[in-house]
């Protein structure tokens, strides 16, 4: 209580030191008026949060209490209290700069996050601390997979090419600079290596699925420039020009996964289910017994609602 009393009284005489310099040059009562304002708001924060009542608890106490704490037990607060104790015991302890890195990327307190996972890779290279490196940089870019974090999850998919997350957002990195064919590769290899029941495998699976179903880009992307000039686009005839496309490049190339996938979204969108249907079968067909492509087929059937016949 003496201590908090002692704090309120150094905010008071703060508050009359800060106003001092406008009381001079003629502006005393604006001054004092400041300063008053500012003991008010001192003394009620003082009254608000001081609890008077409570008595002290030394640090090294609280600190006790923590360490020896069920952690579930503990608030969030506490438990990253507990983890900085931890580190200040022991600077090279990995697994609390890990954990405390953690618990702070995900608070969005990401720049202090990746100063911790940098530190602890500092003891040793570990694929699950260089993943959640890349993630903290993707957060902090804001969704960008930037080329630092590309770096990170390339070297921990070579660690262990069994984390999703690196070979997820490595794909999405290739899919960003418009290589559909390297993100199809990485979320298909990923795909394959995740047990069915993963979760990780079936969000994986809907989100390539829906982005390599995706059509590359509008009306002349390939050089042409067919509905150019005034009036309203015709958005039927511009999708069935794109399906033509679609159609001439697997002709020549029916090894891209992408492609077959747009092309059933796209008869989709020109209400034709069994021109779509038959798109994924021939998919089917062309993938079998590659089973993170043929999750894709499955996941893309599912979102566009597609019926498939054995035929």
């Amino acid at each position: 209580m003496i201590v908090i009393a002692i704090s309120g009284l150094f905010a008071i005489l703060a508050a009359i030191y800060i106003a001092t310099p406008v009381a001079r040059g003629g502006a005393r009562v604006a001054g004092l008026a400041i300063a008053a304002l500012i003991a008010v708001g001192a003394l009620g924060a003082y009254l608000v949060n001081g609890e008077p009542d409570t008595p002290g608890q030394p640090y090294d106490v609280l600190v006790e209490r923590l360490r020896t704490a069920d952690p579930t037990d503990l608030t969030p607060l506490e438990q990253e209290e507990r983890l900085r104790d931890a580190i200040r015991r022991d600077p090279s302890d990995v697994r609390a700069l890990s954990l405390l890195a953690r618990f702070l990327s995900r608070t969005e307190r990401e720049l202090e996050a990746i100063a911790l996972f940098e530190r602890a890779l500092r003891q040793g290279e570990d694929a699950r601390i260089l993943s959640d490196l890349g993630e903290a940089l993707v957060n902090l870019n804001e969704g960008e997979v930037t080329g630092e974090a590309q770096a990170a999850f390339l070297r921990a998919n070579a660690i262990d090419p069994d984390l999703p997350e690196p070979a997820f957002f490595l794909g999405a990195a290739a899919y960003a600079e418009g290589d559909r064919m390297t993100a199809a590769d990485y979320w298909t290899d990923i795909i394959g290596r995740l047990p069915a029941e993963d979760p990780y495998r079936r969000a994986i699976s809907e989100r390539a699925a829906d982005l390599l179903s995706r059509p590359m880009g509008g009306p002349g992307r390939d050089g042409e420039a067919p509905f150019a000039g005034g009036g309203e686009v015709d958005v039927d005839a511009m999708v069935g020009a794109m399906v033509d496309r679609l159609e001439l490049r697997l002709d020549t190339n029916p090894g891209d996964l992408s492609g077959w996938l747009t092309l059933a979204r796209a008869r989709m969108m020109l209400n034709e289910p069994d021109e779509a249907a038959a798109a994924l079968q021939t998919a089917r067909t062309r993938f079998a017994g590659q089973p993170g492509k043929m999750a894709l087929i499955d996941a893309l059937a599912a979102a566009i609602q597609v019926e498939e016949t054995d035929a």
